[in-house]
């Protein structure tokens, strides 16, 4: 059985209402702050079972049994600390929020996070208000939709190939994502298959890493 770890990182923060589709994973999970996270996670009302970082864009450092302060300069950020505090732990499926917005060297290292959550063996994603970010290797899979959310794939490796998707308005079938062309960008969750009110896209490939988005748009689709 998969342990699920929730991380809060110091980005930009989520609603409430985001926060409340996760509550059961709160209420489940071994739940790290990183660095100023912890305020988001007071904020959503939040029990942090680990506090971690080095506490340099805080307005107020934490204090208690439960924090551990690591100095300013230092190899891993804030938030593959606390990635590898959850694997320590015994997570391998992890949900970070707070880790959008703000600086794109930020994002793009936050990506990558999430690429070493998946060479461990683990499933990572991140979550916020305007996007939805999980990096899969091959094998099938079905991501919810969720409305006024286009939907995008990259290929974080070389190339994703045998790539089929449906349940979309631009379905493929055994087609190749390289990463030097955008192909797969803004699709849409048109319908599902299994005959459910709610609507699925279809994902299903056999070599390579898939990076998926789902960005806030600003019509209705």
């Amino acid at each position: 059985m998969s342990e699920s770890c929730v991380i809060f990182a110091g980005g930009e923060p989520v609603s409430a209402e985001t926060a409340k589709e996760y509550k059961d994973y709160f209420d489940s999970s071994f739940v790290i702050s990183a660095d100023k996270g912890y305020e988001l996670a007071e904020r959503l009302g939040v029990q942090s079972d680990l506090i971690i970082g080095d506490f340099d864009s805080a307005v107020n450092k934490p204090e208690g049994k439960n924090v551990e302060v690591y100095p300013c300069e230092k190899d891993d950020t804030d938030l593959m600390l606390a990635i590898k505090k959850g694997f320590e732990h015994g997570c391998d499926e992890f949900r970070i929020f707070g880790a959008t917005g703000g600086r794109l060297d930020h994002m793009i290292g936050n990506i990558q996070s999430l690429a070493y959550i998946l060479s461990q063996g683990g499933y990572g994603e991140i979550i916020s208000d305007r996007e939805s970010v999980k990096l899969v290797s091959a094998g099938s899979y079905k991501i919810k939709h969720r409305k006024v959310f286009s939907l995008s794939l990259f290929a974080y490796s070389d190339s994703v190939e045998g790539l089929s998707i449906s349940g979309v308005k631009y379905s493929a079938e055994n087609v190749t994502l390289k990463n030097n062309f955008p192909l797969g960008i803004s699709n849409v969750i048109t319908d599902g298959t299994d005959g459910s009110e709610d609507k699925f896209a279809h994902i299903r490939f056999q070599k390579g890493i898939l990076l998926i988005i789902q960005s806030y748009l600003f019509t209705d689709l």
